[in-house]
């Protein structure tokens, strides 16, 4: 197991799913600022804010865990839908610790957030079988024929 890849994944999720919000709010506040020509209305910049995190935190974790789990499991020899389940479950369980309700929609959230961490170990795997392995072991020098 490589459970460094696995932790840093599943919490980067929440960190880049964190920093896609801010960059959307920071953008709008830019835009504002153009707008009026000076300060920005704070109150309108934090309803966006608290409105991007309660609307699409989810989603934007979901969407993220795939390509976290594929970069976590690109170097696993085998095992690795479960390596991508744990990137999920790392995930989903940092999202419920941030979110602090227990719902139907939170539910159905973990759920989709470990299938994703599912699916991109499906996809790892996929890009494993099909990559020669001489070029996943790093080896980049050209196969001559007849040799």
């Amino acid at each position: 197991m490589k459970w460094g890849r696995i932790l840093v994944a599943g919490l980067g999720t929440c960190v880049a799913a964190l920093l896609v919000i801010t960059v959307a709010a920071t953008g709008y506040a830019f835009k504002l600022a153009f707008e009026l020509r000076g300060a920005p209305d704070q109150a309108r910049i934090g309803q966006l804010a608290a409105h991007l995190g309660r609307s699409y935190w989810w989603v934007l974790q979901i969407l993220l865990t795939v390509p976290a789990a594929v970069w976590a499991v690109r170097k696993v020899q085998r095992s690795h839908q479960l390596h991508g389940v744990l990137v999920g479950l790392v995930a989903a369980a940092a999202g419920f610790a941030m979110s602090l309700t227990l719902s139907v929609r939170t539910m159905a959230a973990v759920a989709l957030t470990v299938g994703a961490g599912w699916l991109g170990g499906a996809m790892a795997r996929e890009c494993h079988r099909t990559t020669p392995s001489s070029e996943r072991s790093g080896d980049r020098r050209p196969v001559l024929p007849g040799k």
